[in-house]
């Protein structure tokens, strides 16, 4: 049975539906679906890829107006894209990134046509925090570059990262971003209150970064850490412990999340680990 009938035909491989048994308009994808078809005709079940933003009219029209802005040939490449991310990682993810990762990239061909520039300060914390997601961004980002003929910046491949963690933990970016906001803010604290700088690439900086995220996950959700030997710590490792302290109360004041003694505990442990390398003046694996 053919449920569903064609509305609109957005491009060759992407039209707009009525799902006839639900009685809900939504996205179908498939190589060449729309090809000399038209409003009225029924798709046969064997050329469709995927449906999605069913029950959702707002992110069709959403999805509908970003279509009309961009070139076909990128929103092929997206797509095929997010094929790749849900072979790799599964296909329970946020139907959203249609949208945000299409969108972004958009702007992005944008910004390089007219040589803006954007930083992307978070770039190695992303390669340690979302580690897989990070190594196929890289693969997405070369992908990009090699079928649309130009040289989108490494920093892109930070921003595909954030886009596919939030698909994948159904989250928006910003919040990762944030994350990312906090995680660098208190590195500077750091490095400002040592007066030294945490080199990149270091093994110790990477497991304070990977730390700090999860720290932010577990307050975020009022989660505690025992810590076992926090009484210790405060009296062997007072001036770090107070750093450690210090810096969860800037994390309260800034950003409304309160990390528990257990979690500054261990805090503290990895910011002493990083005094110790600093003042052995050791190489860093890099």
């Amino acid at each position: 049975m053919n449920n569903y009938q064609i509305k609109k035909v957005l491009n060759n491989n992407i039209v707009l539906c009525l799902d006839i048994q639900n009685e809900q308009e939504c996205i179908v994808v498939g190589k060449g679906i729309g090809f000399q078809k038209s409003s009225g005709d029924f798709l046969g079940e064997d050329k469709i890829e995927k449906v999605y933003f069913r029950k959702d009219n707002k992110k069709i029209n959403q999805y509908l107006d970003l279509l009309s802005r961009c070139d076909e040939q990128l929103i092929v490449i997206v797509e095929e894209l997010i094929n790749v991310m849900e072979q790799r990682f599964g296909n329970r993810y946020d139907e959203y990134i249609h949208i945000a990762l299409l969108d972004h990239l958009n702007f992005s061909i944008y910004r390089l046509k007219n040589n803006v520039r954007v930083n992307n300060i978070f770039l190695e914390e992303f390669s340690v925090m979302y580690e897989k997601e990070y190594s196929f961004a890289q693969e997405a980002l070369a992908m990009i570059n090699e079928k649309l003929n130009i040289q989108l910046p490494e920093v892109e491949a930070g921003f595909i990262t954030l886009h596919v963690h939030a698909a994948l933990n159904r989250e928006n970016a910003s919040k990762s971003a944030l994350y990312m906001q906090i995680i660098n803010d208190c590195i500077n604290y750091i490095e400002e209150s040592v007066k030294q700088t945490i080199p990149n690439g270091s093994l110790e900086r990477m497991r304070l970064v990977t730390h700090l995220k999860f720290a932010l996950e577990r307050a975020e959700k009022k989660q505690t850490l025992n810590n076992p030997i926090l009484e210790s710590l405060k009296n062997q490792l007072p001036e770090t412990y107070q750093l450690a302290f210090n810096l969860s109360r800037m994390i309260e004041n800034q950003f409304g999340l309160q990390l528990h003694d257990g979690e500054i505990g261990y805090l503290t442990l990895h910011i002493q680990n990083i005094i110790t390398r600093l003042e052995e003046g050791r190489n860093y694996v890099r």
